[in-house]
């Protein structure tokens, strides 16, 4: 089955904190989105095996971007139980997801990237994805 079929809550959470940082930065391109989805997978992968994330040299806009969707994925992985600690109601508990899975699933969206990207053009994936993520 494929990762898209599996958790696609998982795919639409990490997307949701791009649409959102797109809609307030609307200079954003694919490129950048692309650099932190693969920072992300260097990053848990490295965990994974027990090394050091591979040292790369973001923008500012591209570290804030890193940052945010980290917050996402580290809430999937129920390391950071305060995500949504400034609701008035009781935050929701993520489905039990594993390392392997999030990592399969930022390589499905940065496929997907690089996929809206060629079709069409820098801004192709925020402005396909943006469609439907609100």
């Amino acid at each position: 089955m494929r990762i898209e079929d599996e958790k696609p809550d998982v795919l639409q959470n990490i997307e949701f904190v791009v649409a959102q940082h797109y809609r307030s930065c609307p200079d954003l391109t694919d490129y950048s989105v692309m650099r932190v989805y693969e920072a992300l997978i260097d990053a848990y992968a490295a965990e994974h095996i027990g090394r050091q994330a591979r040292a790369w040299n973001p923008t500012e806009k591209e570290q804030e971007l890193f940052a945010e969707t980290k917050d996402m994925c580290e809430w999937r992985l129920g390391r950071n139980p305060t995500l949504f600690g400034d609701l008035d109601i009781s935050p929701p508990t993520p489905q039990e997801l594993d390392r392997e899975t999030l990592i399969l699933c930022l390589k499905r969206l940065r496929r997907s990237v690089e996929k809206w990207t060629k079709r069409s053009g820098r801004q192709g994936y925020l402005h396909f994805m943006s469609q439907f993520v609100r």
